[in-house]
């Protein structure tokens, strides 16, 4: 009882008079970004202040893909409550591709992030608002920003040299989780392929970002002969064929990085290098 009293206190203290007020607009329909009109002329149905873009805003390009959105709390008029905020998102052509219900932060800002990674050199638009018990404060403004533009990946032009395993173990390592590649059960077999072979590669032809100091020519991929697929766990010499396993329990939660020397291959199973265009996997 107490919660209810305290609640429909709050709500008479921020919501506008309701003979004063239209329906307001549905919180999740796709509005412009302009807002509608409903209880007042910017739409709001809540006494509160709008809440304020801080980053990234006018139009700025952002250093990844997937940026830390942040905005200060609205504050209410005559009383404070913690409010939920409706963010949302837009192309550049205005079209809304997320409408998002957010709780409130603590101090007095509330930060979001996307789930995946954004595409590379586009624009988005942005703006949140208060709501609290289906009614609406105003929208903040509509700021704009841009996700990185695409690297172009060549290979390191450092001399050929020896990479030892623990060294070929500690950038493929390095690349997994600068990357946040996943290779556990959400991940398919291709996938994981994929990753195993652009680690081998970088290894293989360098790569300015994870090996600068220079490619080591004799680090291949194995399969294991008949048409069966690469392996997605096992680094190989080229020349001597020793292998070694880098992942236990590859393909399943939980799995983990290490380093167990298994010999040499046996004639049946095919070693060779990775195809350079592998490379174009981490431009993430």
């Amino acid at each position: 009882m107490y919660t209810r009293t305290l609640t429909a206190t709050l709500l008479a203290a921020l919501t506008f008079a309701g003979g004063c007020a239209q329906a307001p607009q549905s919180p999740v329909s796709p509005s412009p970004a302009d807002g509608a009109t409903s209880a007042n002329p910017d739409g709001s149905t809540l006494k509160v202040s709008a809440p304020t873009i801080v980053s990234p805003r006018g139009g700025v390009q952002v250093d990844s893909r997937r940026p830390v959105l942040t905005f200060t709390n609205s504050t209410g008029r005559f009383a404070n409550a913690a409010f939920q905020y409706r963010l949302e998102a837009f192309d550049g052509g205005g079209t809304l591709l997320e409408s998002r219900v957010l709780a409130q932060g603590a101090g007095d800002q509330t930060t979001w992030t996307p789930d995946g990674d954004l595409p590379f050199g586009t624009v988005y638009a942005w703006r949140v608002r208060a709501e609290l018990e289906g009614r609406v404060g105003p929208w903040s403004t509509t700021e704009n920003f841009r996700t990185p533009v695409q690297p172009v990946v060549t290979p390191t032009g450092g001399a050929p040299r020896s990479i030892g395993i623990n060294e070929a173990f500690d950038i493929m390592v390095r690349i997994h989780n600068d990357l946040r590649f996943d290779l556990g059960a959400r991940s398919t077999r291709d996938e994981r392929n994929a990753f195993w072979v652009a680690a081998v590669a970088v290894l293989h032809y360098g790569h300015p970002r994870f090996n600068p100091r220079g490619p080591d020519t004799d680090w291949c991929i194995k399969d294991a002969g008949g048409g069966r697929p690469i392996s997605d766990d096992v680094i190989v010499r080229c020349q001597s064929r020793d292998y070694w396993d880098l992942i236990g329990g590859v393909g399943a939660n939980g799995y983990e990085w290490r380093i167990v020397y298994d010999g040499r291959l046996p004639g049946g199973q095919n070693v060779y290098p990775p195809p350079r265009s592998a490379l174009n996997l981490l431009n993430r």
